[in-house]
């Protein structure tokens, strides 16, 4: 049987863009979740954030496998 790591990966990235706590997938295949900054201080709307953007991550990389 096959053995496999996940990974996961968190980044804070400045942007312009407004605010819309929707996931967005990219162009690359990443998803992603436009945030206030008083969001972004915060570790629990910073955690629920993730947990948001990792459902349709592991869902879609299921996929793959």
């Amino acid at each position: 049987m096959s053995k496999f790591k996940i990974k996961v990966s968190v980044e804070f990235v400045e942007c312009d863009e407004t605010k819309n706590h929707e996931v967005n997938k990219n162009n690359d295949g990443s998803f992603s979740m436009r945030i206030s900054e008083q969001d972004a201080i915060s570790i629990d709307m910073c955690e629920r954030s993730v947990l948001q953007i990792a459902y349709p991550t592991i869902r879609e990389a299921g996929l793959i496998i």
